[in-house]
């Protein structure tokens, strides 16, 4: 008996605490949701327009104790109750609003001709924050959430994520990842040509440096199918596009590494100094060759301009010594009518290097 008891008295335990329990989590689900609030300025004078056509205005936002600071664009249309005359004039005592899945911003505030500024609240979403938890974002604070529907980080986007194989990801990977707009699709698609498997923080590289499904096709397409991402990211830094692969390809340069490509752009290779050189008598230069003319100035110009006081036989080492040594056609009409007789670059190097010792050895002789 004494053991049934003790039972009973267990249950009755267990059953009050699950209703304590209960009642905790409805109290919990009635209360409030935090709220974060801050001051709020704009200004329609510095603004910019969109992908989508529409002028942004300039909004920026700054959190209570300071330590959180939002710069971002908005079209009017996007901001309920605001009345034309803040535009136009001035506006005393305006409120209105933005709803973003995230939660809802009000605002309070002045504008004068386009200038505004106020106080804001903005107030998450508890259907939101639910369903952010359910996606594995639990415990999202109200900051958290304030971040969100400034950058517009939707439960639909992280489920697209999701599905692309980009689940649980940090807040601060999820939220840099829409900031640069990495997309799920877009994401298959770089896939589709054979970039699979990224890193979260290669997609944001390859989106900052414009490093599209559209720019790999155009470039595979030019004759480089065997890239990887870092190849591509450091392809679209230096501007190496696929008509400037096409364009060397056409003039015989075949079997390039992406490596190449950029040295050549760094070093402002162009198709129309290699069209140039190749009528001077230069043609077939290999890809090294092209560079080191560039790196040390030797254009199509002074080519010519080394012609014309004679030398005209000369070869690529000659041309780039000269260069190094600062000979040009202006130091050898000079040594000439010093009287020396520069009949060939080595001469005018051998001036070059020695200076006034050979000058004085020369007029010894």
């Amino acid at each position: 008996m004494r053991r049934i008891a003790g039972i009973i008295v267990v249950l009755v335990s267990l059953v009050a605490s699950a209703r304590a329990a209960a009642l905790l989590i409805t109290i919990e689900a009635q209360a409030p949701p935090p709220t974060v609030s801050g001051d709020w300025s704009a200004d329609q004078r510095n603004a910019w327009t969109g992908a989508d056509g529409e002028p942004r205005i300039q909004f920026n936002l700054r959190t209570e104790a300071g330590d959180s600071r939002w710069g971002f664009g908005i079209r009017a249309e996007d901001l309920q109750g605001l009345p034309p005359s803040a535009f136009s004039g001035v506006a005393r005592d305006v409120k209105f609003s933005r709803t973003r899945e995230a939660g809802t911003f009000r605002f309070t505030g002045t504008f004068d001709a386009g200038r505004g500024s106020g106080r804001y609240t903005f107030t998450p979403n508890p259907a939101f924050l639910s369903a952010m938890g359910g996606l594995g974002y639990r415990s999202l604070s109200a900051e958290d959430a304030l971040r969100m529907a400034v950058l517009d980080v939707t439960t639909g986007y992280v489920r697209e994520l999701g599905q692309a194989g980009y689940a649980n990801l940090p807040l601060d990977t999820l939220t840099r990842m829409r900031v640069h707009r990495v997309s799920a699709p877009e994401i298959r698609e770089l896939a589709s040509l054979g970039f699979k498997g990224l890193d979260a923080d290669t997609l944001v590289r390859m989106r900052i440096h414009r490093a599209t499904p559209e720019a790999v096709r155009g470039l595979q397409q030019s004759g480089l199918g065997s890239l990887d991402a870092e190849d591509v990211i450091r392809l679209q830094i230096h501007k190496v596009t696929p008509e400037f692969v096409r364009g060397l390809r056409d003039r015989g340069y075949t079997g390039l590494r992406a490596d190449d490509y950029v040295r050549m752009r760094i070093h402002r290779v162009s198709l129309e100094d290699v069209d140039q050189l190749e009528a001077l008598g230069f043609d077939g230069l290999a890809a090294d060759a092209l560079v080191r003319f560039r790196i040390h100035k030797v254009t199509p110009a002074f080519v010519r301009e080394m012609r014309e006081v004679g030398f005209v036989t000369v070869t690529e080492d000659q041309l780039v010594r000269m260069r190094i040594h600062k000979v040009d056609a202006r130091f050898v009409r000079d040594a000439r009518a010093d009287g020396f007789a520069m009949t060939s670059p080595s001469d005018a190097v051998d001036l070059a290097i020695r200076g006034p010792r050979y000058t004085r050895a020369w007029k010894q002789r």
